[in-house]
């Protein structure tokens, strides 16, 4: 009986071996880690909450990755529009109306479309300038806007007047900032990268630079308009009054896309700077738990090796009788 035992005993213990050590080959770490490590969990425990907070962080640079691509892309797409209309200005701004055939009026208008499709531009079902409400368009269609404007300026009797309300609408609250801007009056929270860095996406549609864009693109689209009864010369007074502001418009939106870019070249750092954090933790913790597959292996083939002999032995045993024996 207690040979039966011993071999009960010893046939367990071969097992668990063999589940131990299969388990360890499948894994490439340890299975015992407590065993492995002597006892003190401390640094193991360090290592899986630093590779935890890096999980996070690489969430987090992802993100703001894929916003701050999509606000460059935005601006590429706005410069591009903004910059081919200063072009038709610059270019034809000195000639009377009636020779452009109204063309420019008609690209005013097409150009602004583009401007506000741009600007309402989302990432991932997120609005990129609409501030703290990513669920929301920044800025209200086209005909609300201009419907907007249209009041505002209809009153005036000049050239200058229509510029100085249209402005004044623009900077007033009730103005642009009610019905043309739709987005939140705050920035978006900043982004955490690491535990030492962050970065700050705040661009909103409300930004002056988008602001002035608008204006001068919304105030030539009206210039046609039969309620404000512009002639052809003071129409071409518009035009020639709003190249200044098309042309100043072209480089705040440059000065904005570098902006933009500077966020862009810290989230790749730190982008780099995680990966390369990751990659020493993990070889740490390799070095902590990670066993020897050739190692295992071996063990593996003498565990059941031994197992077999057992098995044989058992059964050997189990013929033995003493009529036999005598």
């Amino acid at each position: 009986m207690a040979q039966s035992y011993a071999m009960q005993s010893r046939n367990t213990v071969l097992k668990q071996d063999i589940q131990r050590l299969t388990t360890e080959l499948a894994s490439g770490q340890v299975a015992d880690v407590r065993q492995a490590i002597s006892g003190n969990t401390a640094y193991a425990n360090d290592l899986e909450r630093s590779l935890t907070k890096l999980d996070g962080y690489d969430l987090s640079t992802t993100e703001a990755g894929q916003l701050a691509g999509g606000m460059q892309n935005a601006l590429t797409r706005i410069g591009d529009l903004n910059t081919a209309f200063r072009d038709t200005l610059v270019s034809t701004g000195s000639s009377p109306l009636s020779e452009t055939s109204n063309n420019i009026l008609t690209q005013a208008d097409s150009t602004l479309d583009g401007i506000i499709n741009a600007l309402n531009t989302s990432v991932s079902g997120r609005s990129l300038f609409a501030g703290a409400s990513t669920d929301i368009q920044p800025i209200a269609p086209k005909e609300d806007l201009l419907d907007g404007l249209r009041t505002a300026v209809s009153g005036a009797s000049s050239v200058d007047d229509i510029l100085t309300a249209a402005q004044a609408w623009f900077d007033d609250p009730a103005g642009f900032a009610s019905i043309g801007y739709q987005g939140a009056d705050t920035s978006l929270a900043a982004i955490s990268l690491s535990e030492q860095e962050s970065t700050q996406l705040d661009l909103r549609g409300d930004n002056a630079v988008f602001k002035d864009t608008l204006m001068y693109l919304a105030t030539i689209a009206l210039a046609d308009d039969p309620t404000l009864g512009l002639t052809e010369a003071q129409q071409s007074e518009l035009i020639q009054k709003s190249i200044g502001t098309a042309v100043n418009s072209s480089g705040q939106i440059i000065s904005l896309q570098a902006e933009v870019g500077i966020s862009e070249s810290k989230i790749e750092t730190a982008s780099v700077r995680n990966s390369a954090e990751r990659s020493s933790l993990e070889i740490a913790r390799n070095d902590l738990l990670s066993i020897d597959p050739y190692q295992a292996a071996t063990e593996l083939e003498q565990v059941q090796f031994q197992l077999e002999s057992l098995f044989a032995i058992t059964s050997r045993m189990s013929q033995l009788s003493l009529v036999n024996f005598l």
